[in-house]
């Protein structure tokens, strides 16, 4: 399948490729993906290596699972949905839900302009949101998608998309003014 190798080939495209054994179309769908998801699964779990390593442990599954791969459904989708489950199994392991102190100073999610003890406040706020606002919020600020991209990646309405973030933000402003 050289001509992937040429242009940027559509998810759908990959996935008939993936389909047929062919490793650049994975290759290609894995270097797509992979940083976007690894911001996802951190600004969940906090750990850089975790975070890599659900990911990593994600695209194993799919590349076991290739034959079962729908082309006409959303590869995004399935790859998000996978990796929200698998944190939340994650979780569900770990004695404790929350990260520590450590993990914050070794790891940027804000701008360096806010100060240090803002930039805590802000996290340990979204940290405290309920799990369905944080993902909401964690697909739109952080990673930058559109809120018809999160309703597929999520399985919700678009309106719901909204809700969630409105609730989010009601939430933050509460948090933080104390």
């Amino acid at each position: 399948m050289s001509k992937l190798k040429d242009s940027e080939p559509a998810d759908e495209e990959l996935v008939k490729a993936i389909n047929q054994n062919d490793h650049e179309a994975f290759k290609q769908l894995y270097y797509r993906y992979f940083k976007k998801l690894i911001r996802f699964a951190w600004y969940r779990v906090h750990v850089t290596q975790t975070a890599a390593d659900l990911v990593q442990e994600i695209f194993f599954r799919l590349w076991i699972k290739r034959d079962k791969l729908n082309p006409a459904k959303s590869v995004k989708a399935y790859l998000y949905k996978s990796l929200n489950n698998s944190i939340i199994n994650h979780s569900k392991l770990r004695s404790s839900h929350s990260a520590s102190i450590e993990n914050f100073s070794d790891e940027k999610i804000l701008s360096d302009e806010s100060g240090s003890d803002l930039k805590l406040d802000v996290e340990n706020a979204i940290n405290n949101l309920p799990e369905k606002l944080k993902i909401v919020y964690s697909l739109s600020r952080v990673e930058g998608y559109k809120y018809s991209e999160i309703a597929e990646i999520c399985n919700i309405s678009v309106k719901a998309v909204e809700k969630r973030m409105s609730q989010t933000f009601v939430l933050l402003r509460k948090i933080l003014n104390g």
